[in-house]
Order: structure tokens, then C-alpha cells, then sequence
């Protein structure tokens, strides 16, 4: 007979809480890394010894896709030919199925990240490695299948397809940016694309229904191959946290990632730590990821499915102003966002901060204990940077650990190629 939609649902609540799982050590994979004519990152680079995951990023769907840049957007189109709304698809195909990234010995028809994520699942088998559907530039679709039944229903059944097709995916995560808005084409400060209460609610009521959906789909899978599928999504912090019903959500989901990083950037005169593990009397809002993670168990989300975020980069801003690289303060003001940075103004990876920005340079490395942040400050050219480093990651993961949390995960692996951040994080989760 065949399992109904509640059927599979309660059986999911189940087989999902049961699973056995090893502390999670996490990495996003970043499909468009291998371009960086600097650094260059693909999968041969990921230090898979280290992780228990590895998520592609990022998968999107067949929908609107307006805020996003011209080249997705040709990419869309061409991914969505011949294919119904709101279908599941992979964007870029050149990175993923088409470009030859090197000789792999699995049977596969297919080049690509995809061929050597294949290579890397038959190296390490109990490895889990989910694509991730959505980010910050290619959210938008989720908003428009929010308002149709029928659309959740499409994306997920052709999600579950395409984690079928491709068979050393695990599972499926989700990180819509964000449900109930606040992401790129949803900005809560302009009253054009701020959604309204009852927006809000309806896509409450929808990222619910899309979650059970997927776990049903997935539960269905899993009967034909015998595997078992992972269901994650990545979880925003403060208000954004609290626009998603966790009590009913949560059950049919195996992780939430939690995006502990970006609390201030160069997109704001307010300078300080970007990804500081505990708040203090000194932090802007009250900010820490401490303070953001209990906010997220306080609204139902149980710990131990809740992964800890740490960022492979940092945030700068110029002219900052009345300072001399003291302990940064609420009050700490720059005239701007840094004008350089890592590929992006304002954005550093972790090794080019290694590589290109020591006491040569004019900076100095500092360090707010309280806050266990690190960072950088040229006294020069007024110049201070946020980032994490294996120190602060150390701590983080302490505290994980002791606050009982699924793990520790990281945006985005590229920014280690040397993966001494990942052996950090590994290390100090399985002490």
C-alpha cells in the first residue's frame, strides 16, 4: 500500500531523531572557488579527513531570480528549459557536471565538482555531502513558491530527484534567506520589499510545510535505496530565527546551521567583531553568538541538532574613527567600509589576512578575550579588520561542547586552503 503524506511524516519523526550521529564538523563548498585566479579551491582541496559534511553551494529552482546578478540569471534560464516552475536544478552547470576537473575512477556520466564529490564519497564513505539550495543571491524563488501548495510540492519532489540522480548526495539543505523575509530582495528597511504580518505568517506556515514535504520525499527514497537522508537548514539569527515555527519544523529536520557570523560589516558605519563567540558589555545590540544561539534553543530548537557557525574570513572598514586599537566598544565608528579586500571590497579571506596583512603591512594582530575575537588595526591608515582564527574557533568549539550543540560548521572552506582552521575545528571537537 502506499504511505500517505502523514503516514511517512510520523514515520520521519522517528527515524530522524533515532539516527546515531557523530559531533558535526562542517564546511560550505563554494562551486565558483575554482575561478579565483589568487587561490583557487576544489574538491580535491577540501580537507575531507577533518569533516563529517561537506554542502554544496548552491542549488536553486526554477522561479524568479531578479536580485540576482545577470550571469545566474542566464544560468537559470538555461537550467529551467523545458522544465516546470519551481523544479530543482543545478545553476551553474559548467562548475558542477561540465568542466574537467581531473581523471576520477567511479562510473559516472558526468564531469565536474559533481565527479569529483563522487571520487571523494568512494574515498570516504561515511562522509555526508548535501547540496545546498538557495543563499543570498538566489533566495527570491523561495518567497514566490511560499504562496503555492503546489509549487513546495515541485520543488520537493524534484529536489529528492536530483539527489537521486546524482547518488552521492545525502540529503538536502535548505537556506532560504530568509523565511519571512529580511534577505536580499526582502529587506525589512524599504518599505517595497518589506513583506507584510501576514506574508510573514503565511511563510511560517509554508518553510513548515516545505520541511515535511522534503522529509516525506526523502523517507520515500530511502525505502527504494536503503539510505539514510539527511534534511538541514540554515537558521538566521536574531529576528530572523525567531520567523520560523521550530516546535513543528524542527522534527523532520536532522540540523540547523546556524549563521553565527556577519553581525556588522562594511554595509554600516558600526565597526567592531563580525563573528565574537560571547557578547559583552562592549558589543553593538548585545551581540555574540552566544547570546544568538540560546535566543534559538529558547524558541524550540533543541541544542543538540543546532550547529555553531565560524567564519574563514573577515570584515574591515577605513577611517575608523578616535581609536588606537583598544578593546572595540558599542560607540566604534568608521567613515566607511573598506575599499579593498579579497575579490570584494570589505570582504578578507582568512588566508589572504595570513598572506598579505601582518606587521609588514602595518597591522596589528590583537585579541578581545572576553569577547574571543580576533583582529587586525593599522594605525596608519586607520584600517580595522574582524575575523575569526584558530584561536577563537577553538573557543567556539569549547563552547559548543559544553552548551551541548550538534557541532561546529564553517562559510566557506575555501577560505582555509591549507586547512589548518578545519583541523582546529576537528581536532578540538573530538578531544
Amino acid at each position: 500500500m502506499k504511505k500517505t503524506l502523514s503516514t511517512l511524516a510520523i514515520a520521519s519523526l522517528f527515524s530522524t531523531s533515532s539516527w546515531a550521529q557523530e559531533p558535526v564538523v562542517a564546511g560550505y563548498f563554494a562551486d565558483w572557488q575554482y575561478l579565483n585566479e589568487d587561490n583557487p579551491y576544489t574538491v580535491s582541496d577540501i580537507p575531507a579527513d577533518n569533516l563529517t559534511h561537506i554542502i554544496y553551494a548552491f542549488l536553486s529552482m526554477c522561479g524568479p531570480h531578479e536580485g540576482a546578478s545577470k550571469a545566474v540569471q542566464v544560468q537559470i534560464s538555461e537550467a529551467c528549459e523545458g522544465k516546470e516552475p519551481f523544479s530543482a536544478v543545478i545553476v551553474d552547470q559548467k562548475a558542477a557536471i561540465l568542466h574537467d576537473f581531473g581523471q576520477v575512477d567511479v562510473d559516472v556520466d558526468y564531469k565536474g565538482h559533481f565527479a569529483q564529490l563522487a571520487q571523494l564519497k568512494k574515498d570516504h564513505p561515511s562522509i555526508k555531502i548535501l547540496p545546498s539550495f538557495g543563499g543570498w543571491t538566489m533566495s527570491e524563488p523561495f518567497h514566490a513558491m511560499a504562496t503555492n501548495p503546489q509549487a513546495i510540492e515541485q520543488f520537493s519532489r524534484t529536489a529528492v530527484e536530483l539527489i537521486e540522480e546524482y547518488a552521492f548526495f545525502d540529503g538536502i539543505d535548505l537556506d532560504w534567506e530568509y523565511p519571512g523575509g529580511g534577505g536580499l530582495t526582502t529587506s525589512p528597511w524599504n518599505p517595497n520589499t518589506k513583506l507584510s504580518d501576514e506574508v510573514k505568517k503565511a511563510e511560517r506556515d509554508a518553510f513548515t510545510d516545505l520541511v515535511r514535504h522534503l522529509r516525506s520525499d526523502l523517507d520515500a527514497l530511502s525505502e527504494k535505496t536503503k539510505r539514510e537522508y539527511e534534511l538541514s537548514t540554515a537558521v538566521g539569527v536574531g529576528p530572523k530565527a525567531a520567523q520560523i515555527d521550530w516546535e513543528n519544523a524542527g522534527p523532520y529536520l536532522t540540523n540547523m546551521f546556524a549563521m553565527t557570523y556577519d553581525f556588522l560589516g562594511g554595509w554600516g558605519a558600526q565597526t567592531g567583531h563580525m563573528t565574537n563567540l560571547h557578547a559583552t558589555e562592549r558589543s553593538w545590540w548585545g551581540m555574540g553568538a552566544d547570546v544568538f544561539i540560546n535566543q534559538m534553543i529558547e524558541l524550540g530548537i533543541p541544542s543538540e541538532k543546532l550547529v555553531l557557525g565560524a567564519a574563514f574570513y573577515g570584515r574591515g572598514w577605513q577611517g575608523t574613527n578616535d581609536y588606537q586599537g583598544e578593546l572595540p566598544t558599542s560607540e566604534l565608528v568608521s567613515e566607511k567600509g573598506a575599499e579593498f579586500g579579497t575579490g570584494e571590497n570589505g570582504y578578507f579571506m582568512f588566508w589572504d589576512l595570513m598572506k598579505n596583512y601582518s606587521e609588514k603591512e602595518g597591522y596589528s594582530y590583537l585579541y578581545d578575550e572576553q569577547s574571543q575575537a580576533p583582529y587586525l588595526w593599522n594605525e596608519k591608515e586607520k584600517v580595522f579588520i574582524s575575523f575569526e582564527d584558530e584561536r577563537s574557533i577553538r573557543a567556539k568549539v569549547e563552547w559548543a561542547k559544553s552548551a551541548k550543540l550538534g557541532g561546529v560548521f564553517s562559510w566557506e572552506l575555501s577560505g582555509d586552503p591549507s586547512g589548518k582552521l578545519v583541523e582546529t575545528m576537528y581536532n578540538e571537537m573530538n578531544k
